[in-house]
């Protein structure tokens, strides 16, 4: 069963609750936040680790290397959670996306009592694992498609396949949503006027 929606405004003080109430406890934490692209989970994920002092931040984007490989990014970032959560450090390869070539490794350290936010398109994908050793809080960040789409346009100043890239992020959202036990516990949804509210 899905949990009821909440709104952006609401999930950060719940997430930095929930976050700060395992890191008290000496638990390491990873908050993964996965939405489709243009959703906000982005702006959700910058609030939440402004609130969290020394939390570590990673963008599932920044490893996926190039449009047409969300899938193999996804599968780094697994490869990334497993190591965070089980010996707190991790390396990664970057994706350099104003070249279109690899960028240079970057080290990842969560300690004992820390949190780290993983966000973007496949983060429920990726952690679609155990990953013992860890307090894993997943989100699901949610929008209308004319939001999302308006979103972008105003976002990106160059023109890319949108259509085909949400084709990949529904593939690989198979990995959570066929198995209940990595669906997520906090599902964010901005309020949406009724008729005749602006």
């Amino acid at each position: 069963m899905s949990p009821s929606p909440v709104t952006p405004d609401a999930a950060v003080p719940l997430l930095t609750a929930r976050v700060t109430e395992h890191t008290s406890a000496g638990r390491r934490v990873l908050v993964l936040i996965d939405g489709l692209t243009g959703s906000g989970k982005s702006t959700l994920a910058g609030h939440l680790g402004a609130g969290l002092p020394g939390c570590l931040s990673l963008a599932v984007e920044e490893l996926v290397p190039g449009w047409q490989a969300l899938e193999e990014g996804v599968g780094r970032c697994a490869a990334a959670l497993r190591e965070l959560a089980g010996q707190g450090r991790a390396t990664v390869r970057s994706w350099d996306w104003g070249r279109m070539e690899p960028g240079g490794a970057r080290r990842l350290t969560l300690g004992r009592a820390g949190a780290a936010v993983v966000e973007g398109c496949g983060a429920l994908a990726a952690g679609a694992q155990p990953l013992a050793g860890a307090q894993v809080i997943r989100v699901l960040v949610e929008a209308e498609d004319a939001v999302r789409h308006r979103r972008l346009r105003s976002r990106d100043p160059y023109t890319w396949d949108v259509a085909a890239w949400e084709a990949q992020e529904r593939r690989v959202a198979s990995a959570w949503r066929r198995d209940p036990r990595y669906g997520p516990d906090v599902v964010v949804r901005p309020v949406v006027p009724g008729p005749g509210v602006r």
